[in-house]
C-alpha cells in the first residue's frame, strides 16, 4: 500500500481540477455552438406578420418603463398593441405609461390594485394583462420592463417561430452590467444557469427538461390559453420555469434561443438588489434540493476556488523555495490556475460577459455559493423571500 505524502495529494487533486476544467471548457464551445441563435434577418418577412400583443408586468419601473416602451414601438413589426400592467406601483410607473398612451394608440395601461389570495404579483399581473386587457394579437409576447429592444427582437424570432411550426419562442438576452458587481457576479451566475438547463437538453423533445426565460417569451396565444395561462402556475415564483411545464404537458413546440443581438437586459442595479433577486430563483433553479445545493457549492469551490488556491500556493513555493513542494510541481500547479484562468476568459468573451473581470472568479463563486445557501434558508423556511417590498412564499 502506498501513503501518498499530503502535498503530493494536493497536487494531484489541482491534476484532476485541471484535466476536469479541459472537459468542461471544450464541452461549453461545443454547447455553445449548438445553441440555437437568432439574430436580425438579413431580409424582411416575404409577407404580413401576424399581430402580436406584448404584455408587460411592471411594479415600481419609473426607470425602466419608457426606455422598454420606446424601444419596442421603434421595431420594425408595426402590427403590435402593449399593455402594461402597473402591478399597485407607489412610483411614477402607471402616469408615465398613461401619458405615454395617450400620445400613441399602440400603448394601453391596466391597473393591478396587488396580487389575489395564493397569486405572486408578476403572474397576476401577466393574467390581468391577458383577461383584462383582452390582447387582439395572435401571438402574445410577454417581457420584463427591464428589458430593451433592437428592431428585429420581435419580427425575427416570430418569423422563426412561423417557419418552424412553433408555439413559444424564449430569447436569452444580452446580460448588461454596469456597476462592480453586475460585472463580476452576472455572468457566473448566467453560467450556472446555463450548467443547470443546458439549451441542447430544454430543445430536445426526446429529453424532459423544459427551460425558458420569462424575460421573453413569445407565445401563440391559442396555446397559452389553452394551457390555462398563468393561472396554472399562480403561486409559483419561478413561474417561467412552471410554465414551461404545464405548456410541454399540453405538447407545445418550444425553442429557447440566444438573442444577444435582439434583446438586452439590465436585471439589478447593485449589490443588494443582486443579493435579494438571486435569493429569490436560485434554490428553485436547483429543483429545490438540498443535496444538489451542497453539490453545486462544492463543484463552485472544485472549479473555481480550488485552481486559485493551487495558483497562490505554486507562486509562493516559488519564490520561497519550499522543500515539500518541488519546482517543478510548484509550476505545474500556477499552471493549472492560468489555464483555468485562460479558460474564464475566453467563455466570457464569446458570451460577451465582460472578460476582463475573469481574474475574480473565485471571487464571484464565493458569492454564488452564500447565494445557494441563503436562498436555499429562506425557501426552505416559513421566512419566504422579499422582492419589491412582498413577501414570496413558492406554492
Amino acid at each position: 500500500m502506498v501513503v501518498l505524502p499530503r502535498m503530493e495529494i494536493l497536487w494531484y487533486i489541482t491534476i484532476a481540477v485541471g484535466a476536469t476544467w479541459v472537459l468542461l471548457f471544450i464541452s461549453s464551445m461545443v454547447r455553445l455552438r449548438r445553441t440555437p441563435s437568432i439574430t436580425p434577418a438579413r431580409k424582411a418577412s416575404h409577407g404580413p406578420l401576424p399581430r402580436v400583443s406584448v404584455i408587460i408586468p411592471a411594479r415600481n419601473e419609473e426607470a425602466n418603463i419608457l426606455p422598454c416602451l420606446e424601444s419596442l414601438l421603434a421595431g420594425d413589426h408595426s402590427d403590435i398593441e402593449i399593455i402594461v400592467v402597473d402591478d399597485d406601483s407607489s412610483d411614477a410607473t402607471a402616469a408615465l405609461v398613461a401619458r405615454l398612451a395617450r400620445a400613441d394608440y399602440r400603448v394601453r395601461l391596466v391597473r393591478s390594485e396587488g396580487p389575489a389570495e395564493g397569486w405572486t404579483g408578476k403572474c397576476h399581473a401577466l393574467h390581468l394583462g391577458v383577461n383584462r386587457g383582452r390582447p387582439s394579437g395572435e401571438w402574445l409576447l410577454f417581457v420584463d420592463a427591464d428589458t430593451r429592444h433592437q428592431p428585429q427582437s420581435i419580427s425575427a424570432p416570430l418569423q422563426v417561430a412561423l417557419d418552424r411550426n412553433l408555439d413559444l419562442v424564449s430569447l436569452l438576452p444580452h446580460l448588461e452590467g454596469r456597476s462592480f458587481w453586475e460585472k463580476l457576479m452576472q455572468p457566473t451566475v448566467a453560467a450556472w444557469i446555463s450548467l443547470l438547463h443546458r439549451p441542447e437538453r430544454v430543445n430536445d423533445p426526446r429529453r424532459p427538461e423544459v427551460f425558458i426565460n420569462g424575460q421573453y417569451i413569445l407565445v401563440k396565444k391559442s396555446t397559452y390559453l389553452a394551457a390555462g395561462g398563468h393561472a396554472a402556475v399562480r403561486g409559483k415564483v419561478l413561474e417561467d420555469y412552471e410554465l414551461a411545464r404545464v405548456l410541454a404537458a399540453h405538447g407545445a413546440r418550444m425553442l429557447l434561443a440566444l438573442g444577444r443581438d435582439l434583446l438586452s437586459v439590465r436585471m439589478y442595479t447593485g449589490l443588494r438588489p443582486l443579493l435579494e433577486g438571486w435569493a429569490k430563483n436560485l434554490y428553485l433553479l436547483l429543483s429545490a434540493r438540498v443535496h444538489r445545493v451542497l453539490l453545486a457549492s462544492l463543484v463552485a469551490f472544485a472549479l473555481s476556488l480550488w485552481p486559485a488556491l493551487a495558483g497562490l500556493a505554486g507562486l509562493s513555493a516559488l519564490l520561497a523555495g519550499w522543500p515539500a513542494l518541488p519546482a517543478g510541481k510548484a509550476a505545474v500547479l500556477l499552471g493549472v490556475y492560468l489555464l483555468v484562468l485562460l479558460f474564464q476568459v475566453v467563455l466570457r468573451a464569446v458570451n460577451r460577459w465582460y472578460p476582463a473581470y475573469a481574474p475574480l472568479a473565485p471571487l464571484a463563486n464565493l458569492l454564488v455559493v452564500v447565494l445557494f445557501m441563503r436562498s436555499m434558508y429562506l425557501h426552505a423556511t416559513s421566512r419566504g423571500v422579499t422582492w419589491k417590498g412582498r413577501v414570496l412564499t413558492d406554492k
